[in-house]
């Protein structure tokens, strides 16, 4: 059984070696909570994990743009 984490301090500022402040940026977005990992497709998964990065977003959890 995996460990679950929670708690703690959460580090939200996530650097290169140059200092340069980590950014993810989503393009031609489509929202999708549905996953099925028997039969997934590249564009299914892209799409899952894009609404995954725009809720961590909007929570603050991490930077980024949605366009």
């Amino acid at each position: 059984m995996a460990a679950i984490l929670q708690g703690g301090n959460r580090d939200t500022v996530t650097t290169d070696i140059g200092g340069a402040i980590g950014k993810f940026e989503l393009t031609n977005f489509t929202e999708d909570y549905s996953f099925d990992c028997n039969t997934a497709t590249l564009g299914v998964t892209s799409d899952v994990l894009g609404t995954l990065i725009r809720e961590l977003i909007q929570r603050g959890i991490i930077n980024g743009t949605v366009a």
